[in-house]
């Protein structure tokens, strides 16, 4: 295939190692969203749960894309998505939080810091800069 690019030996090798790492993050954070998803789909026909079972195992199945073996053209229209779906995921995960905290508000209860919440966005914005570093090392110097 000769759309498919290596990493350069342009990067140290801690570098390249780096960006492995946070590339095995991505496809394990891709897999928690599958279950994620999969249990909100499973939890209650309400819209958004349906809503968010839907988009946590779309954007589950684009984390675990293996973008480093693609084409150019489809590794475009793949980081395209990979980038929208990515933004569009800050504003899903405050959604759950507003609808999390609303829900305690009814019960009586208060909800502590997000933390799990704010640690899936973290990691999952993470692959944006590291799915490109690793297709186009040079834009890392």
């Amino acid at each position: 295939m000769s759309g498919i690019v290596e990493a350069s030996s342009s990067l140290s090798p801690a570098t390249e190692r780096g960006l492995r790492y946070a590339r095995v993050g991505g496809y394990c954070i891709g897999v928690l969203l599958l279950g994620l998803g999969v249990a909100a789909l499973l939890k209650s026909p309400g819209t958004f749960e349906v809503f968010k079972g839907v988009y946590f195992v779309v954007y589950g199945v684009v984390l675990s894309l293996p973008f480093s073996q693609l084409s150019d053209r489809s590794w475009r229209l793949a980081y395209g998505l990979l980038v929208g779906l990515s933004v569009f995921f800050v504003f899903v995960m405050i959604a759950v939080v507003m609808f999390a905290y609303m829900a305690a508000a009814d019960q009586g209860e208060r909800l502590g810091v997000p933390g799990f919440e704010g640690t899936l966005i973290f990691f999952s914005l993470m692959q944006v800069p590291v799915v490109l570093f690793q297709r186009k090392p040079e834009l890392l110097d």
